[in-house]
């Protein structure tokens, strides 16, 4: 009999914390409302121009139907509500035309009327057209900033929590936010013309209509905004919740974590994790709805007294013979129609200081400061490194970190040699990695190339000057030629130094046995193509390396997933390659005479050992 299996301890979602809340303001409205302008004109000038005609069209003619309407009653009203009227017949309607004059004026009223629905029918079908390509132009635009931010940010944005949360936001968000950001700039432009219509017909009655019209609207107004900045920081505070659900639904669903899930039966695991935080998101958002809805209620409320008050006093009025009917019927309509601008009003201001708030975040993700920057005269890089790359009493800390990853490194990497960099796991040897591409700076010291400081130089020239194979290196779903040739785009595509690199990294059996050879599809996530081993990745990816023609050759484990013999001849094809210039790479493995002339050993951050390497065989 099996003993009952104690119960996991449930895990608990995390909670938004309120300390990260930031003030968001009323004031940013201005600035950011003209942001969205310049956004969505510039996105393309020809669309916004007529989308802007468009709706402005379509807001005046409902004021045109509301008139014609009016005219249309009175006239009706006076031709055929008197003693001994001729009924209304289409034959005798021709002959009228000719000779009542009254008759004419409401003929001509009607047409109005028709073919001003008929024109704003045409309008909102334009509208509906014009708007769908001015959105996608608008995404466009956005992805191109976005992905223009994102490649010239820094790393440490992208090993940064709050900054991948606010990346996250951005990503979501860019994919319906142009639509409503452009729907909600027309609908303002549309309900301000309206209200402004409205307002002018109803002050032809009295000049307190429109003031009684426009201040029950001002409590609304303010609940609304409430409402949007209090939407912002709640969607802001559940996104580390939001991630953390998009997570475990990734491990279930991805094909990276489909093996594992199947060898160890994880799935319920991830599952329970998943539900837990899809729970508490359900939780919130119940909550934020009972939090709107007790609001909306009162705001419906207040415009339904202020219909029934102007409806009660209207019909006194034409009680009283002071109006007629067809001055009744427009004083209503206009007064749905206005209650209507306002509803729409407050909702696109409502939704536009939402979208303002998405701006700023927006805006801040593009301007972020960058720690890793060009100095305004960058001195030019070297065609050949002379003496060497030195690390002056070298310190590095992460971000947020309050342990140093490197402490007071000092040493010289010289050219021509073959560098080995070993030590434990956490030792330091990836970020030292990042320090030689300039991902970061140090914080105190210097490293040197031939005497000239590291962040003299550009750091993107620098870097074009590297080749480097990192621990973590992509597997791109592109042909094995496009592979390799991302490692120097400027190598033409029919460039026999593709094939030379692919050689040089081991990967002259693969092009003999693959039919297309350097064109073969790779990957199976967008293409029925060939999905490489892990080796065989690794060995794409060194093609990238040595496709380059660098100063600097950086391995970080580059035979971590080979075996002895891919070993070997990598190890000879970096003997070739490193001539004349400096090779560092990393290894956890065992080195063997000939594979480097020296080795240099960290361990936590500190350089413990530094030598040729057949002395350190010995010892």
């Amino acid at each position: 009999m099996t003993s009952r299996a104690r119960s996991p301890k449930r895990w608990k979602a995390p909670r938004p914390d309120p300390a990260n809340r930031s003030p968001r303001r009323l004031s940013i409205l201005p600035a950011t409302l003209a942001r969205a302008v310049r956004l969505v004109w510039f996105s393309d000038r020809w669309l916004a121009f007529w989308h802007t005609t468009l709706i402005v069209l379509q807001a005046l003619l409902p004021l045109g139907t509301l008139v014609a309407l009016k005219q249309v009653i009175d006239h009706a009203t006076r031709l055929f509500s008197g003693a001994g009227q001729v009924p209304f017949t289409w034959s005798g309607a021709v002959d009228r035309l000719a000779t009542d004059a009254g008759f004419r004026a409401l003929t001509l009223w009607v047409v109005v009327g028709a073919l001003c629905l008929v024109l704003s029918a045409a309008a909102r079908l334009l509208i509906s057209w014009v708007a769908e390509f001015h959105a996608i132009s608008v995404t466009d635009r956005i992805y191109d900033l976005l992905h223009d931010a994102l490649l010239r940010a820094d790393y440490a944005f992208f090993e940064n929590p709050d900054d991948q949360n606010r990346l996250y936001m951005a990503r979501e968000e860019a994919l319906d936010r142009p639509m409503r950001l452009l729907a909600g700039l027309g609908q303002l432009l549309h309900s301000v013309i309206g209200i402004i219509g409205v307002f002018v017909i109803l002050a032809g009655f009295t000049p307190w209509l429109p003031l009684l019209l426009g201040l029950s609207a001002l409590p609304v107004l303010l609940f609304k905004l409430d409402r949007t900045r209090r939407f912002y920081e709640w969607r802001k505070d559940l996104t580390p919740l939001d991630r953390h659900a998009s997570y475990y639904h990734s491990i279930m669903t991805d094909n990276a974590g489909a093996k594992e899930i199947r060898l160890y039966g994880h799935g319920d695991f991830c599952r329970d994790r998943f539900a837990t935080a899809r729970a508490r998101l359900r939780e919130a958002r119940v909550a934020w709805r009972r939090f709107v809805l007790t609001r909306e209620a009162l705001g419906l409320f207040i415009g339904l007294a202020v219909t029934g008050m102007i409806l009660l006093w209207m019909t006194s009025r034409l009680l009283a013979g002071a109006v007629t009917v067809g001055a009744l019927v427009l004083c209503v309509q206009s007064v749905q129609r206005g209650q209507q601008a306002v509803t729409a009003l407050l909702n696109a201001v409502s939704a536009l200081f939402e979208d303002a708030l998405f701006l700023q975040s927006f805006e801040e993700l593009l301007h972020q400061p960058r720690r890793v920057s060009a100095p305004e005269h960058p001195v030019p890089i070297p065609d050949s490194i002379r003496t060497g790359i030195t690390f002056d009493n070298v310190s590095f800390t992460y971000p947020g970190c309050a342990e140093p990853a490197l402490r007071n490194l000092t040493f010289t990497l010289r050219p021509g040699e073959r560098v080995a960099l070993a030590g434990p796991n956490g030792a330091g040897k990836s970020t030292l990695v990042k320090l030689l591409c300039r991902l970061y700076d140090p914080d105190s010291g210097r490293i040197l190339v031939d005497d000239t400081d590291l962040r003299a130089f550009d750091p993107e020239a620098w870097r074009r000057c590297i080749g480097a194979l990192f621990q973590d290196f992509n597997h791109y779903q592109f042909t094995l030629r496009d592979n390799i040739r991302i490692g120097h785009p400027e190598t033409s595509e029919d460039s026999p130094e593709i094939e030379r690199a692919a050689h040089d990294a081991g990967l002259a059996p693969l092009l003999k046995s693959w039919p297309q050879g350097l064109d073969t599809r790779l990957g199976r996530w967008l293409h029925d193509g060939i999905e490489p081993s892990i080796g065989q990745w690794q060995k794409i990816a060194l093609a990238r390396a040595f496709l380059r023609p660098a100063l600097l050759t950086i391995l970080d484990e580059p035979t971590s997933a080979l075996d002895s013999t891919a070993q070997r001849e990598t190890f000879e094809a970096l003997t070739r390659l490193s001539h004349g210039r400096i090779a560092l790479f990393t290894s956890h493995r065992q080195l063997t005479p000939g594979m480097a002339d020296r080795l240099l050993i960290l361990r936590d951050g500190r350089l413990v050992s530094d030598g040729p390497l057949e002395e350190r065989n010995k010892k």
